[in-house]
Order: structure tokens, then sequence, then C-alpha cells
């Protein structure tokens, strides 16, 4: 190649960076270029920037390549700025729209807690292409729309019935006729004969095909009355209502179906469990060493494991199904049963002396082969106690008194 081949290029090569406003053309022009547009935010940016890339096209040849990648870019900033529109119409200063009771803000499919392929609207059951038009996404209830759908949401946010009356329906599909919801959909009320209606198992409602997507739940009374974890079809409103129910300890299952501890062993042994826990609690709230190794918050994720030993919710049981909760519970209740009778002098010293046998070691109301006496709670080797005429001692000492 000749010299002055050589400096035709570079003065072809300069020509094209001032045409380009200085546009870097390489193979990573269009990663730069997509990280470029979507870092503007603001209207009057875009719009500059439409407007030189406008300039910057008449500026070049008919048929050039660089005049292609630059309409590729003009494409990209006019839906950044159909977005960016959309953003400032519907979002409010606080970056939040509410509409019945949702909180709605917008979000990158990246923002998303998951990551389905394809995004559909909610309210208008159409799909969302994030590259043109923005996502919204009640943050309590993960309810998707278009935000042009906003104005249109019909269904109240699940959040505030589960802040409100946080309770399950424990009737298996309580089903109500078409003719009790004057053959219209339970909740966006449209005539019902204009599509198939379809039941949700949960609330026992019809629906329209709008209100429900054939979702698949757990269904909380089919838990607890037939220990079934199958997923059964729901709406879309009970299906959220239920998502957010999941961890509520609500179900006392003692009185709901007291039979279901005979019949499911998991469960008699994490009721149990739960038993001990909530006895070795009164022997570490009053020892120094164990608030200060803070073995309590071991079960913080679980609150309620701590405040009584009857209520379960629904994710509970499910992790019992699943024989999750023994591996998450055992080692928590042995470091418990640990602490108070072996490496804690104080707890030990506030073990029971068998009044029957009067041998040591000391026994704990919590220990499997102990009993305790119903009206005292006086504590005694389960051998010594289940003799044939033992009587506890302190009751009867107590009775011969009065």
């Amino acid at each position: 190649m000749s010299a002055d081949d050589i400096n035709e290029k570079i003065d072809y090569k300069k020509e094209e960076s001032d045409c380009l406003n200085n546009l870097l053309v390489d193979e990573n022009y269009y990663s730069w270029q997509l990280e470029d547009i979507w870092n503007m935010g603001k209207v009057i940016e875009i719009q500059v920037a439409i407007d030189k890339c406008k300039e910057s096209i008449l500026a070049l040849e008919e048929t050039s390549e660089e005049k292609r990648l630059l309409v590729q870019r003009l494409v990209k900033l006019r839906l950044r700025l159909q977005e960016v529109q959309e953003l400032e119409i519907y979002m409010d200063p606080k970056k939040m729209k509410l509409v019945q009771s949702h909180k709605f803000v917008s979000l990158s499919v990246t923002q998303l807690k998951f990551h389905p392929s394809q995004i559909y609207c909610e309210t208008c059951c159409g799909l969302i292409w994030i590259p043109v038009q923005s996502c919204f996404v009640c943050l309590d209830c993960e309810y998707i729309s278009h935000g042009h759908c906003l104005n249109s949401v019909k269904r109240i946010c699940a959040s505030i019935m589960v802040k409100e009356n946080p309770t399950y329906i424990l009737e298996i599909c309580p089903e109500k006729s078409l003719g009790n919801q004057n053959y219209r959909c339970a909740e966006c009320k449209a005539d019902s004969t204009l599509n198939q209606p379809l039941l949700c198992d949960y609330s026992g409602h019809y629906f329209c095909s709008e209100c429900h997507w054939g979702s698949l739940s757990i269904i909380p009374s089919r838990v607890v009355l037939n220990w079934d974890f199958q997923g059964y079809p729901v709406s879309k409103g009970s299906k959220q209502y239920l998502t957010l129910m999941r961890k509520k300890s609500i179900l006392n299952l003692e009185s709901i179906n007291p039979k279901l501890f005979s019949f499911v062993e998991e469960l008699a042994y994490v009721k149990r469990l739960r038993s001990n826990v909530m006895i070795m609690k009164e022997y570490i709230l009053a020892c120094k060493e164990a608030l200060e190794a803070k073995l309590l918050r071991l079960l913080e994720d679980r609150q309620h494991f701590v405040e009584n030993a009857d209520y379960y919710s629904l994710q509970d049981l499910i992790d019992i199904y699943n024989n999750d909760m023994l591996s998450y519970l055992d080692p928590i209740h042995s470091q418990f049963f640990r602490h108070i009778t072996q490496d804690c002098l104080g707890c030990r010293g506030k073990g029971h002396v068998c009044r029957l046998c009067g041998q040591l070691p000391e026994v704990f109301p919590f220990e499997v082969s102990v009993s305790q006496c119903d009206n005292c709670r006086s504590v005694f080797h389960r051998h010594c106690f289940e003799k044939k005429g033992v009587v506890c001692p302190k009751c009867a000492k107590d009775k011969f008194v009065n």
C-alpha cells in the first residue's frame, strides 16, 4: 500500500469520526451503545441525543454501515424516550404509584425476584415487552402491570387482607354456585358466560380466564384436614394471598384437627421438640451466659417457636412434610439441651432430684426419660413414677397437711 493510499485512508477515517460526533463504531459498539442509552434518565437529555443522532444520519451517505448503526441507535433512543415519558406520567415524586392499595414501582427484569422468559400484565393479560413498555410491580403482593394499565387495576392488594383479617378458609373447596355470583366473575365482575368459568379451589368462587390463570397452590384446608400437599388451581388473587400468608403462624392444629398428630409421626415429633423448647426457654431466660450467647436468636427465623408450642404456619407444615423441619429444629434443640444439662453449672443447678428414688444425676422436665405430676408438676424418673401404686409424694404430703 502506497503512502498516498495510507494518507487517503486516514483522511477518510477522520471525516467519518467528525460526522459521527466522535461515536466509537467498533466491535463493541452494540454493548457500548446500549449502556449509553439506558443510562439516560431525563427527557431533555434523550431528546438532545435524538436530535444529534438525526443530524449525524443526514450527514452520512445513503447506504453506509455507519448510517445503519446510527438508525439503530435512533430507534433505541426513541424507545427509551417513550419509557421515560411513561415513568413521568405514572410515577409520583416518591417513585411510587398507589392503586387499590397496591404500591407500584417500576422495575427492570433484573430487579424482579423471579426471572421468567415472558412477563404478562395481570390487568390486561397482555405481554409486557420490556424494551418498550415499563413493568410496574407491587412491592407487597408482586402484582405486575403495564404502566398504562395501572388505572384499570381492580384487585385490591392482598397485603391489605392479610393485615386486616389474617385467616384461612378451612373448608375444603367451599364451592359457590354461579347463580350466587350472578353469573359473573368473583373479582372483575365480568359476565362469566363469555368465557368458561374457572373454579378457585381455595375460595370456592368462579373466575374468568383473566383473573384465574390456573396457578397451582397448596391449600391450607387440605393440609390440616387431609395432610394433602398437592397443588390445586387457584385464582391470581388467592395465589397472592396464600403466598403472603404462608409464614403466618395462625394454625392451631390441636383445635383444628388433633388426630393429625396420631397419623403423622414427624408432626408429633416436632410437637414434642417445640414443647421442650418452651420449657428450655425458662432456663435460658434466667441464665446470663445463655443470654450473652443469644441462644434464643437461633430461632429468630421462626419467632413463634419461642412464643408458643401450638401454632404453626403453613410453611412449617410444608417443611415437616418435606423433612426440612427436623434438620432445622433438631440441632437447635440439641444445643439448648446441651447447654442446660452439661455446659452451664447455673442451669444444671436448677435441675430436679427424683423424690421417689433420690438418685443423681438431676432430671429435667424436657427429658424423654422423665414424668411430671399433672397436679404439682414435680419431676420424677419415668420408671419410678410409673410403678404400680406410686403417688406423687408432694401431692400426698399437701393432701395430708390439709
